[in-house]
């Protein structure tokens, strides 16, 4: 008897190890709604790339259009397509931060040359690109660059993250797309030697945005 029963409490302490051991997984409906989240957040992002602009067929099209409320919550609705025929300017925008202990102004570039990795310039672009816009449109609107939000933001989060910080000017200057007639001729008179497209000859003269002092933050 005493055997049996030793028997019986070695199978019974066995089972709950295997219990305990078990690995505990996501419930069934839990992997269901991820699957579905990850399925469209992947047929929007596909959807974008291939249709959001022209050239891409009618089809395509309307198919990135059912997306759009999606792509304006996480800012990802681009086209990856080459820009032609004529790529538009490219805005830079420029933060000058002064500080109120007599410091040198510490000058901000967004985006920021040599940046890596890529895909942080091309978040940094994006940036670049839309406080640009909604400055414009405060400028429609009849107000100025104070009223931008996203350029009150910028400057809010600069006053926040440079100790000392007393004020910030913001400017953006367009970056033009040089001609590819010229820099075909300069890279024959430089016998093939590179070519600054970078050079301050093709920016436009900056434009200013507004003074934002840290305090009205």
């Amino acid at each position: 008897m005493s055997g049996r029963r030793g028997t019986e409490e070695a199978a019974a302490s066995s089972d709950a190890f295997h219990e305990e051991a078990a690995p505990v997984g996501w419930p069934s409906w839990a992997r269901r709604v991820v699957t579905v989240v990850l399925v469209v957040h992947l047929g929007a992002l596909v959807a974008a790339s291939m249709g959001s602009v022209p050239p891409s067929s009618l089809l395509q099209q309307n198919i990135a259009q059912w997306f759009v409320p999606y792509y304006d919550i996480i800012d990802q609705g681009y086209a990856y397509h080459f820009y032609a025929p004529e790529p538009p300017p490219t805005p830079v925008v420029l933060a000058t931060v002064h500080f109120v202990d007599g410091r040198s102004d510490e000058v901000v570039r967004i985006p920021e040359r040599g940046v890596r990795p890529r895909l942080r310039y091309q978040r940094q672009l994006a940036l670049a690109t839309w406080l640009f816009m909604d400055y414009q449109d405060a400028l429609m609107s009849g107000g100025d660059g104070s009223k931008s939000r996203w350029a009150r933001a910028y400057a809010r989060h600069l006053c926040r993250t440079r100790t000392g910080c007393s004020s910030v000017t913001l400017h953006v200057k367009m970056h033009r797309i040089p001609d590819l007639h010229e820099l075909g001729a300069r890279l024959e008179s430089n016998r093939g030697g590179r070519v600054d497209i970078d050079s301050e000859e093709y920016y436009d003269v900056p434009q200013w945005i507004g003074d934002f002092t840290c305090d009205a933050f």
